[in-house]
């Protein structure tokens, strides 16, 4: 399976405040195909991410279908928003290319995925 990173153009905003606060990071322009639920505690996101039916198309045009749980220091970036520079994923991830079948690039389920939010 392919290690390059990918991409994708995501919007974040703070989501609830009771009985935790949290961030809802979701997939610009298709927000259905690409979600990201995080508590936020302690300067620490920690949450689900995944991607519904055909999974989502990369930056990079590959297609990814995730079902995961991440975890990550937050961080800020220069302009003071908050970032995740290096976070971790444990889950499903399987990838094509734009029109293959899931888990035609390779699937894996592991504990050790990498993730990053980083601004734009």
């Amino acid at each position: 399976m392919d290690r390059s990173p990918l991409s994708f153009p995501m919007v974040a905003a703070a989501a609830g405040t009771s009985p935790h606060p949290g961030v809802q990071v979701v997939l610009d322009g298709n927000p259905g195909e690409l979600e990201l639920e995080f508590l936020s505690e302690n300067l620490t996101l920690r949450g689900g991410l995944g991607t519904t039916g055909d999974g989502v198309l990369s930056n990079e045009a590959t297609r990814l279908w995730m079902h995961a749980i991440g975890t990550g220091p937050v961080t800020r970036a220069s302009d003071g928003r908050g970032e995740v520079a290096t976070g971790n994923l444990m889950g499903y991830i399987a990838l094509g290319r734009a029109f293959e079948d899931e888990g035609a690039r390779g699937t894996c389920s592991a504990r050790d995925h990498t993730f990053t939010l980083r601004t734009r």
